[in-house]
């Protein structure tokens, strides 16, 4: 397995490099673009048993070049981390069981699309998802089922994988899915320990609930 501990903030760093809105022109200076907070619906927290642990922005200046003229554009991602408290043994009670959303703006420049998020695969999303644990490796998708995601139909991938949390190593599951809209993408993931296999479906339900706010 490959491991990483770039983290949650690198997944939103790696989200930075796009931004919303359309320029249709390269002059002037920095274009800021805010996109908007993705939180999951209170009937899915209270259903599900999650809590909102933080909220956070994720800012970067990118330098976009079009047909060998450049631009640079301030961008804002959000991002909301929710939380379940679980016994985990030995270690006591945890925040064992994480789910976030990730919320980055898409941009267009004189009709090119900047996003890197666009075109990763589930896998490659899962492998930058790291939230309570110290260190994460993903492993082979095992699953995969169809959930509503804002106002799509997109893949929930199931991967088994392992983490660290307080030098003791848990064997986790990893979920992850990303929808593209018209002005943002919006990325989630969930992990917990496999010893939670009744997890899985409060993961589908906190995807399913997950909305845009009206304003960034």
């Amino acid at each position: 397995m490959a491991t990483t501990r770039r983290g949650l903030c690198s997944l939103a760093t790696l989200a930075l490099t796009s931004s919303a809105g359309c320029l249709d022109t390269l002059a002037g200076g920095p274009a800021r673009f805010v996109a908007p907070l993705a939180p999951v619906a209170d009937r899915a927290l209270d259903t599900t048993g999650y809590e909102l642990e933080d909220t956070a922005r994720r800012e970067e200046r990118r330098t976009f070049e079009v047909t060998r003229l450049s631009r640079e554009v301030e961008v804002v991602s959000r991002v909301a981390q929710y939380h379940r408290r679980i016994d985990a043994g030995p270690l006591g009670e945890i925040r064992g069981a994480v789910f976030v959303t990730l919320c980055t703006p898409a941009v267009s420049v004189l009709g090119r699309t900047f996003n890197p998020v666009e075109g990763m695969d589930n896998r490659e999303l899962a492998t930058e998802v790291q939230s309570q644990y110290e260190e994460l490796s993903v492993g082979p998708e095992v699953d995969r089922r169809t959930v509503r995601l804002l106002d799509e139909r997109v893949a929930l991938s199931k991967f088994e994988g392992e983490a660290t949390f307080g030098g003791v190593g848990i064997d986790v599951f990893v979920h992850t899915a990303l929808a593209e809209g018209d002005d943002e993408f919006v990325v989630v993931s969930g992990i917990y320990p496999r010893l939670l296999p009744d997890e899985e479906g409060a993961v589908t339900s906190l995807a399913e609930g997950v909305r845009i706010e009206d304003s960034a």
